[in-house]
C-alpha cells in the first residue's frame, strides 16, 4: 500500500489562516471567496468536471435560442398569419399566399425543437450528471479523511455531524454551490435573448433592462451583510439544539439519578425559544426579499399597458408587438427575481461549505505516521551502519528511549525489547501498563519520548474490551471479512481452516460455534466462489477431526432453501454472541489476534478474569506463538519453515497476582518506576 501525503487545505491554501481558526463564524466572513474557491477546485481538480461544465454552458443556451424564436413566432402569427385585412401580409408568409399551410408549418416549427432539447435534457441528466460526481468525490473524501482523523479531531465531529455532512450538507453543496451557477447562466442567457427582442427597433424601451440589474445590485450589495449574518445566526441556532439533544442523549442516565430533567427541559426551552428568534428574523427577511422584485414587474408592466394604445395608434407598434412585448416584461421580471434567488442560494450554500471545509482541514495522523516512519527508518539505517556484520531486521529490538510511564511525568523508562520473546508487565490499576502499549502501537504520537522499532514490522493491539462486527457471523469476525468485502479479500479454504483450529486450541471448539463458523464459511464461498465449493468442504473436514459439521453446513445451503437459510443466518449471526461468555468473547478476540499473524502482538490483561486452568491454556498458546514463529502454520499445502519465518514478540500486560512461566521479561511497575528483571533459561514449556 502506497499512502500519498498532501498536506493543501481544502477548497484552497489561500484560507489557510482562517481555516487554522477552526471557526465557522471566520469562515463566513469570507464566504463569498471561500465558495469561489470551492467552485475552481470542482472545476480544475475534479475528473472530467471541466469538459461537462464547459458543455453543459453550451447546452443550456439551446433552450434561449429557442425561446427567443417563440418570441418572434408569437409576434408573427399575430401580426403576419392571422392578419388577414393586410393584403400585404400575404408576401410574408413562410408558404407564399396560404396561410393555413404557413400556420401548419408555423406549429411545426414550435413543436419540432423541443425533440432537440428533450434529448439535451436528458443527455444531462444521464450522462453528465455532475452533480453525481461532485457528490460522491465530497463523500468518499471526507468518509476516508474521518477514517484518518487523530482522537482529538474525532472528538471535534461526533458521528452525528459526519452523517448530517455527507447526506445533507455535501447534497446542499453541490447543489447551491456548484450546480445553481448553471441556472444562472440559463437565466443570464435567457435576459440576453429578451433583450435582443426588446432593442431590435428604436421604439423599444430599454428601461427594464436597466432597472432590473440595477435594482438587484443595489439591493443585494446593501442586505447580502445582513442575509449572511442571519443565516450564520440561525445555523448556530440550529446546531446549538443539536447539541443539547446529544448531550442530553449522553448524560440522561446521570441527570436521572440527580434529579436535574427539569433543569435539563428548561435549558432545552431556552435553546428553543432561541432558535425561533432567530428563524423569525429570517422569515421576515425572506418574506421582503421574495417581495420587491414582483412588485416591480407589476409596476414596469402596468405602465408599458398605459403606453400601449398611444403605441398603436401612432403607428410605434403592432398589436402582436404589444403583446409579446407584455409577456416578455413578465417573463423577464421573472427571470431576474430567479437570479436573485439564485444568488441566495449561493449564499445558503456558505453554511454547508464552511462545515465541510473545517472537517476536511482537521489533523489526520498520516503525516504524523509518516514521521514515525522515518524515525524507525533512520533508527534501523543507523544500527546497520554501526554494526561491522551484516544485521537481520528481523531481529532488531524494540527500543524504549525516555518513555513517561505516568501523566505527571516525573519518571521516565528506557529499555530495550529483543525480537521473538515474551514481556510481561505486571502493575496495578492506574500505574501506566496501557500507555507503555499505546506507545508501542503508536497511538500516542505527539507524547515525550520515543519507542523505535524496524518499520517493516505489523503490530497489532489487542484491547481488553472485546470488540466485534454487528451483524456478521463467527466466520466474518474472525477473518475480519463482510459480504461487501469478499471480491477483494485474501481468505483462502486454508486460512479458513486455519482459524477453525486454532477455535478450537483456545477451548472454543464448542459443537454451536463450529457450526456456526463452518456455515458462515460454507456461504461465504458459495456466495464468492462457487468454484472453490469442493476445497471448503475438504479443508473444513480436515480441521473437523471428530465432528462432520461442514458436510452439515453445506447440505442445509441448498437451493430450495437459501432464502430461509439466510434469514435463519442473519437471525443466529445478531444472536450468536449472547450466548457466549465474557471469557469466550476474549478468547475469541485473542483468536482473531492470532489468525491475522502480526509480529509484534500486544495484548492488554488477557488472562486476569480468567480461571486457572484456561489462564494456563491461554499463555501457553501465547508461549507457542512466540516459539513457533506464528501459530496454526502447518496447513495441508505447506507453509514457510521455523527457521524463515519472522520472528513474533508478544507484550502482555497482567494484575500483580497474576503469574506466569512464560515470560522472557518481566516489567514491574510500581511508584518509583519500572524495573525489568529477565526471567531464568529453564521456563516451564521451552
Amino acid at each position: 500500500m502506497v499512502v500519498i501525503l498532501d498536506d493543501d487545505q481544502f477548497p484552497s491554501n489561500d484560507f489557510s489562516q482562517v481555516i487554522a481558526q477552526k471557526s465557522q463564524a471566520a469562515l463566513w466572513e469570507v464566504g463569498g471567496r471561500l465558495l469561489w474557491a470551492f467552485v475552481r477546485f470542482c472545476f480544475t481538480h475534479l475528473r472530467t468536471i471541466r469538459w461537462k461544465s464547459l458543455l453543459v454552458l453550451f447546452l443550456s443556451n439551446l433552450g434561449n435560442v429557442y425561446y427567443l424564436a417563440t418570441i418572434f413566432m408569437r409576434v408573427y402569427l399575430v401580426d403576419t398569419v392571422l392578419n388577414t385585412k393586410d393584403p400585404d401580409t400575404a408576401d410574408r408568409l413562410w408558404i407564399r399566399n396560404d396561410r393555413n399551410a404557413t400556420a401548419i408549418a408555423l406549429g411545426l416549427a414550435w413543436v419540432l425543437p423541443n425533440v432537440i432539447l428533450l434529448a439535451s435534457d436528458y443527455f444531462e441528466m444521464a450522462v453528465l450528471d455532475m452533480g453525481h460526481q461532485i457528490r460522491f468525490y465530497l463523500r468518499a473524501a471526507l468518509f476516508r479523511k474521518y477514517l484518518h482523523y487523530t482522537e482529538e479531531s474525532r472528538a471535534l465531529v461526533p458521528i452525528q455531524a459526519l452523517k448530517a455532512s455527507i447526506m445533507k450538507n455535501i447534497p446542499d453543496l453541490a447543489s447551491q454551490g456548484y450546480l445553481i451557477l448553471f441556472h444562472l447562466w440559463a437565466m443570464l442567457g435567457k435576459i440576453v435573448m429578451v433583450s435582443i427582442f426588446i432593442l431590435r427597433e428604436p421604439p423599444r424601451s430599454p428601461l427594464p433592462l436597466i432597472v432590473y440589474p440595477l435594482f438587484i445590485a443595489t439591493y443585494m450589495l446593501c442586505t447580502q451583510r445582513q442575509r449572511l449574518d442571519l443565516l450564520a445566526k440561525e445555523s448556530d441556532a440550529k446546531t446549538a439544539t443539536n447539541q443539547c439533544i446529544m448531550f442530553m442523549h449522553k448524560c440522561d442516565k446521570l441527570f436521572a439519578a440527580y434529579d436535574k430533567r427539569a433543569e435539563v427541559q428548561r435549558h432545552f426551552e431556552d435553546v428553543l425559544k432561541n432558535q425561533r428568534k432567530w428563524a423569525l428574523k429570517m422569515k421576515i427577511f425572506t418574506f421582503w426579499d421574495a417581495k420587491l422584485i414582483p412588485l416591480i414587474t407589476k409596476v414596469v408592466t402596468g405602465s408599458y399597458i398605459g403606453l400601449s394604445a398611444w403605441l398603436v395608434s401612432t403607428g410605434n407598434s403592432t398589436l402582436g408587438t404589444i403583446v409579446a412585448t407584455i409577456n416578455v416584461y413578465e417573463d423577464l421580471g421573472n427571470r431576474f427575481a430567479t437570479i436573485c434567488e439564485g444568488f441566495k442560494e449561493l449564499s445558503q450554500g456558505i453554511g454547508p461549505l464552511a462545515e465541510i471545509v473545517l472537517q476536511f482541514n482537521l489533523a489526520t495522523d498520516d503525516n504524523l505516521i509518516a514521521d514515525l516512519f522515518e524515525m524507525n527508518h533512520e533508527y534501523v539505517l543507523n544500527l546497520s551502519s554501526a554494526s561491522t556484520e551484516p544485521i537481520n531486521f528481523d531481529a532488531i529490538p524494540i527500543s524504549f528511549q525516555n518513555v513517561p510511564i505516568d501523566h505527571s511525568l516525573s519518571a521516565d523508562f528506557s529499555t530495550h525489547v529483543p525480537q521473538g520473546s515474551v514481556v510481561q508487565i505486571i502493575g496495578p490499576h492506574d500505574s501506566g501498563k496501557g500507555r507503555l502499549l499505546k506507545r508501542i502501537c503508536e497511538l500516542e504520537h505527539t507524547a515525550i519520548g520515543t519507542v523505535l522499532r524496524s518499520p517493516h514490522l505489523l503490530v497489532l493491539n489487542v484491547p481488553h474490551e472485546p470488540l466485534f462486527l454487528d451483524s456478521t457471523g463467527f466466520f466474518g469476525n474472525l477473518h475480519l471479512v463482510m459480504e461487501w468485502s469478499q471480491p477483494n479479500t485474501d481468505i483462502d479454504v486454508n486460512k479458513a481452516a486455519r482459524g477453525r483450529r486454532i477455535l478450537q486450541r483456545l477451548g472454543l471448539g464448542k459443537e454451536w460455534i463450529l457450526q456456526q463458523y463452518d456455515f458462515d464459511e460454507a456461504a461465504f464461498f458459495n456466495t464468492g466462489n462457487g468454484d472453490k465449493e469442493e476445497e471448503a468442504e475438504e479443508a473444513s473436514a480436515d480441521s473437523a477431526p471428530t465432528t462432520s459439521t461442514s458436510a452439515w453446513a453445506l447440505s442445509c445451503y441448498d437451493e430450495e432453501a437459501e432464502a430461509v437459510e439466510k434469514d435463519e443466518a442473519v437471525q443466529d449471526q445478531k444472536s450468536s454472541w449472547s450466548y457466549m461468555s465474557q471469557s469466550e468473547k476474549w478468547r475469541f478476540q485473542l483468536a482473531r489476534a492470532l489468525v491475522f499473524d502480526p509480529h509484534v502482538l500486544i495484548v492488554h490483561r488477557p488472562v486476569d478474569e480468567l480461571d486457572d486452568d484456561l489462564q494456563e491454556l491461554v499463555l501457553s498458546l501465547l508461549r507457542e506463538f512466540v516459539d513457533q514463529r506464528g501459530l496454526e502454520m502447518n496447513d495441508k499445502q505447506g507453509s514457510l519453515d521455523l527457521e524463515r519465518r519472522r520472528n513474533r514478540t508478544v507484550l502482555l500486560t497482567t494484575g500483580a497476582a497474576t503469574k506466569t512461566s512464560i515470560s522472557d521479561y518481566v516489567w514491574r511497575m510500581g511508584d518509583s518506576g519500572v524495573s525489568v528483571v529477565k526471567s531464568p533459561p529453564n521456563r516451564t514449556g521451552r
